[in-house]
C-alpha cells in the first residue's frame, strides 16, 4: 500500500489548489503536494516539476496551472537572498526570484530594477512571450516522456484575457502548434469567474468559490 503523490504547481492562484483538489477528489491515500508560489511565472512552474523529478520523485499525477506570459523567473544561487523582497522561493537547489510581470513587484526593488529593466520593453504593452510558452511545452512533454498522468491549464485564457491586468500579464492570438492540448482542462478559472459573475476585485485573484467551480464542472477531465 502506497500513498499516491499528486503534484500541483501554479502561481498565487495555485496556493489553495491542494484544498480544492482534496475536496473533490478526496484525500484518502493521496498526498497533495502543492509547490505553487505567489508572483511566479511559467519557468518556475515547469522548473519545480523538474526539480521534484530530479530529486527522485516520479509523481502519480501532475496538475500545472500556468501563469502570466510576461513573468520572468530567475534562478539565483541558494546563498543569495534579495533583501526586503517577498517574491522569492528557496528550493533545495536554488533561490527562485520572480519579476511578477512587466509591471511587477521588481519595480519596487532597487537591486532587481537594475536587472529586470534590461529584460522588458516597458514602453510597450506587448512582449515576446515565446520563452514562457516554451516552458509550457517542457512541462507537458516531461509528463508525457515519463508517462505521468497530467493536466494543465492557465489561470486566464492566453488567447482571450478578460481585462487590462491579464492583458498586461501576456496574451497571444493563438497557442503555438507545438503545445499538446490533449491534457488541457478546456477552460481557465478566470473565465469561469467572469461567467459566474464572481469577478475578482483586482482582475487576477479569483475566489475560492470560482476555483472550486472550475474543478467541479471539469471533474471528468482530470486524469486522476
Amino acid at each position: 500500500y502506497k500513498m499516491k503523490k499528486c503534484l500541483l504547481i501554479g502561481c498565487s492562484n495555485g496556493i489553495p489548489l491542494h484544498k480544492q483538489f482534496s475536496k473533490f477528489f478526496g484525500s484518502e491515500d493521496v498526498e497533495w503536494i502543492n509547490l505553487s508560489a505567489v508572483g511566479f511565472g511559467n519557468r518556475y512552474i515547469t522548473s519545480r516539476l523538474f526539480e521534484y523529478v530530479d530529486e527522485g520523485g516520479i509523481p502519480d499525477y501532475v496538475y500545472l496551472q500556468y501563469s502570466g506570459l510576461s513573468r520572468i523567473d530567475l534562478p539565483f544561487d541558494l546563498k543569495v537572498t534579495i533583501p526586503d523582497y517577498k517574491f522569492q522561493r528557496k528550493t533545495n537547489r536554488r533561490n527562485w526570484v520572480a519579476s511578477g510581470g512587466r509591471n511587477g513587484s521588481w519595480l519596487a526593488c532597487d537591486m532587481l530594477k537594475k536587472l529586470f529593466a534590461y529584460m522588458y520593453d516597458i514602453t510597450s504593452e506587448k512582449g515576446p512571450y515565446d520563452l514562457s510558452l516554451h516552458e509550457i511545452f517542457r512541462g507537458i512533454e516531461l509528463c508525457k516522456t515519463l508517462k505521468i498522468p497530467y493536466n494543465w491549464s492557465s489561470y486566464y485564457d492566453y488567447t482571450n484575457p478578460p481585462n487590462k491586468m491579464t492583458t498586461i500579464d501576456g496574451s497571444v492570438s493563438k497557442l503555438p502548434d507545438y503545445i499538446d492540448m490533449s491534457g488541457h482542462i478546456g477552460e481557465s478559472p478566470l473565465s469561469v469567474a467572469y461567467e459566474l459573475g464572481d469577478i475578482p476585485d483586482d482582475g487576477v485573484h479569483y475566489t475560492n468559490h470560482t476555483g472550486e467551480q472550475f474543478i467541479l464542472r471539469n471533474k471528468d477531465k482530470f486524469n486522476l
